[in-house]
């Protein structure tokens, strides 16, 4: 899960941050918009110039997306781990102790957010805007038990 921390972390935040509500195929039956993406494929320059088949012949088009109004981000911070000065971790096996370690504590506090998520009462907007207007407008709304 970790090792590939940076493509979760971008495929998470891309799920986050848009919705895709038209794509080619929806795309190519409203008239208008087919007789543009033709246009705009006629008169553009090919980007597959050294593919054949298929492949060479996509039409270039800008998927229909909208912005999507962001749920609730969680975060928790572990125990700080020092390791300036520690000349154990110039051992292989110590650095990589201390490695699995780390790991450890972070799936756990990965999967302690997950479920925790799921019971947040004011995870969505819609809550969350309703308690701040009915309970407490000049309060933080209120996130689950640490």
């Amino acid at each position: 899960m970790l090792d590939n921390l940076g493509q979760y972390h971008n495929s998470l935040m891309k799920s986050y941050n848009k919705q895709l509500v038209l794509d080619y195929d929806d795309m190519m039956n409203i008239p208008i918009v087919r007789d543009w993406i033709r246009e705009i494929n006629e008169d553009g320059t090919r980007l597959r110039t050294n593919v054949d088949g298929e492949l060479a012949n996509q039409d270039l088009y800008f998927p229909g997306v909208l912005p999507k109004v962001p749920g609730r981000f969680y975060y928790l911070f572990g125990k700080p781990i020092k390791t300036k000065g520690n000349e154990m971790l110039k051992d292989r096996e110590n650095a990589n102790a201390l490695y699995l370690r780390i790991k450890s504590e972070v799936e756990g506090i990965i999967s302690y957010l997950l479920q925790n998520r799921e019971k947040d009462p004011h995870r969505g907007i819609r809550e969350r805007i309703v308690y701040r207007a009915v309970s407490a407008p000049q309060d933080e709304v209120p996130a689950f038990k640490l």
